[in-house]
């Protein structure tokens, strides 16, 4: 909701007809401008009209009679009425659509002396509409919890009177819900899909079980589809462009520079998914069959065709016409299983990490596409240039979310089985990247997590060379920031953004507090342990982290607490799992 509200006040409400009664107060007027917002909103999406015109259907206002929108489609010949209703939870009711009814009615009499002044001032418009329509569809758009059944009754019963003599009347309600508006919301944020031309010299093609297509593509018709498309022709690749850092990818660039008529030989080809494959003409001279394939993604190669891609802009006068690569196509929609299957069992060129696979999760691009409303770019697939303080990566998102959960295992994880977290198919991944976790959640955990992570990092720069204070600090880390985040629970849930600045202040205190004490329990139960080897000990984790958290809780005496400390429940995965439970849900929120 908070998202949909920033798109209405930025791209809509500057729009819309003014308020005709601006005495209410300005709390009042705010909330009326989104909901008049939606409106139009509702129209650009269902009908691919702009802003501007959605904004100006707009009639909604403080005495409306139940119509909020009225639009004229001239291509469809259709008359849209609207109405509204934007809030959380609520449902459409009764006591929404019977106003609705009554409006509907009024127009349909073409009876505008009830209506306020913005229908008023449109009313040869819409008397024209209405004499020109051929079907006349009525809209009810809720972002709540739904219809009632009162609230469709009143709709149908309204379809279904004979006295109104209106056959243009669509029998049916057409309902923009909640589900629609965040399908539309991520669709804008939504990598285009790739629909293009390929040609293919020598080919073959695999009937069963998929038909696959395989010949020898022009490695400048690969670039030039880079150079297009961008990122939207590596949707479902598990990486974008590397850059040149990595062995292999240097290794093209030089065969390009040095002897690009041996690329074919030197190279493992390029392998893309399809929705579908046509097959078209033959140029007789070349021997390139084309086909036109829509919904392309390169799946394998990507850093074959990014590198050329770079190569041909730093080397502008370099010829590479000669350069040709195996391209493989198969009809396989990407986001299907088997499409998944390919994906990784095509990609070993290149190093590949477990991490990696996270690009095949769907809820990783959802988060993408909402966390893109928020101002920041978050890159779960790896890249060569991740820059800059509004960039969120996979492997902080990771760390951010694992330091929050209740199982003291995860810092050490953190530290020793990082992989066993950015493993998809994991428990433990799948327990940080839950369908529920929402984009501000994920930011908020990030944006807290630097500010902790650096602080931290200066009590280490400020504590005295080589002592044991110093080494707490930096192989403790983890285990300081697990503490503090449970404490942040709160504002991290919450549906705005994190003011970075100001949490410094704010936890500054007692994270400093949370430091001696870490300092103090660290010298009296390391003994002769480096820090180093200590905080890699799971035991040693779990037991240092329940200690920690008694006293940064303020929970050392409590009852429940002294009496935890003593079981033992030999199903739990690991030792003194019921008291880090209890102590993690008692964390004092700041």
């Amino acid at each position: 909701m908070t998202i949909l509200k920033k798109v209405l006040a930025e791209r809509f409400v500057p729009f819309l007809p003014p308020l005709l009664d601006t005495s209410k107060p300005a709390s009042d007027q705010e909330a009326k401008q989104l909901s008049r917002g939606f409106s139009a909103f509702v129209l650009h999406k269902l009908l691919g009209i702009s802003p501007q015109d959605a904004a100006a259907s707009v009639v909604d206002d403080f005495n409306d009679k139940g119509l909020d929108a009225v639009h004229y489609d001239e291509g469809s010949e259709t008359l849209y009425l609207l109405q509204t209703k934007l809030k959380e939870s609520e449902q459409f009711k009764q006591e929404d659509a019977l106003p609705f009814c009554e409006g509907i009615r009024l127009m349909l009499k073409q009876d505008f002396a009830a209506f306020n002044a913005n229908v008023q001032s449109r009313k040869v418009e819409i008397e024209a509409a209405l004499d020109a329509c051929s079907q006349i569809k009525l809209v009810a758009t809720y972002t709540g919890d739904g219809i009632s059944q009162t609230a469709s009754d009143a709709l149908q019963s309204l379809l279904d009177d004979e006295s109104l003599d209106e056959e243009r009347l669509v029998k049916q309600v057409t309902h923009y819900t909640a589900t629609e508006v965040a399908r539309d919301l991520l669709a804008e944020q939504a990598y285009q899909p790739v629909h293009t031309e390929i040609g293919l010299q020598k080919h073959s093609k695999v009937e069963e079980p998929r038909a696959t297509y395989y010949g020898i593509a022009r490695l400048t018709d690969l670039v030039t589809l880079h150079l297009e498309k961008g990122r939207a022709l590596y949707e479902r690749n598990i990486r974008y462009f590397l850059g040149s850092r990595s062995d292999v990818n240097k290794a093209i660039k030089n065969t390009l520079r040095d002897d690009p008529g041996s690329f074919f030989y030197l190279n493992n080809g390029v392998t893309a998914v399809c929705d579908s494959i046509e097959v078209k003409g033959n140029n007789p001279n070349s021997g390139f069959r084309k086909f036109k394939v829509r919904g392309l993604s390169i799946i394998n190669g990507a850093q074959t065709v990014a590198s050329a891609a770079e190569f041909v802009s730093q080397n502008a006068s370099s010829d590479i016409s000669d350069a040709k690569v195996m391209l493989t196509l198969i009809k396989a929609p990407t986001d299907s299983q088997f499409g998944r299957r390919v994906t990784k069992a095509r990609n070993h060129q290149n190093p590949v990490q477990t991490a990696n696979f996270a690009s095949l999760d769907e809820n990783q691009e959802r988060l993408r596409q909402e966390i893109s409303y928020l101002g920041y770019t978050y890159h779960y697939r790896p890249e060569a240039s991740v820059a800059g303080a509004n960039s969120i990566t996979l492997d902080e998102g990771i760390r951010a979310l694992a330091l929050q959960q209740k199982d003291a295992r995860y810092p050490a994880w953190i530290k020793t089985e990082f992989g066993r977290l950015s493993d998809p198919e994991g428990v433990e991944y799948q327990a940080l990247f839950p369908s529920t976790l929402t984009s501000f959640s994920l930011v908020n955990s990030v944006l807290l997590y630097r500010v902790i992570r650096d602080l931290v990092a200066d009590y280490d720069a400020r504590a005295a060379a080589g002592s044991q204070e110093r080494l707490i600090y930096r192989h403790g880390n983890h285990v300081i920031a697990s503490v503090m985040m449970k404490r942040l629970r709160n504002r991290i849930a919450k549906a705005e953004l994190a003011d970075g600045a100001a949490i410094n202040g704010l936890i500054g205190p007692s994270l400093d507090q949370l430091r001696q004490e870490t300092a103090n329990l660290g010298a009296s139960q390391l003994g002769l342990s480096g820090p180093l080897s200590f905080f890699r000990s799971q035991g040693n984790v779990v037991s240092f982290m329940a200690s920690l958290m008694e006293t940064h809780y303020g929970l050392v005496a409590d009852p429940t607490v002294i009496h935890l400390r003593s079981v033992a429940n030999a199903a739990d995965e690991y030792p003194r799992k019921s008291l880090v439970n209890y102590l993690s849900d008692r964390a004092p929120q700041i």
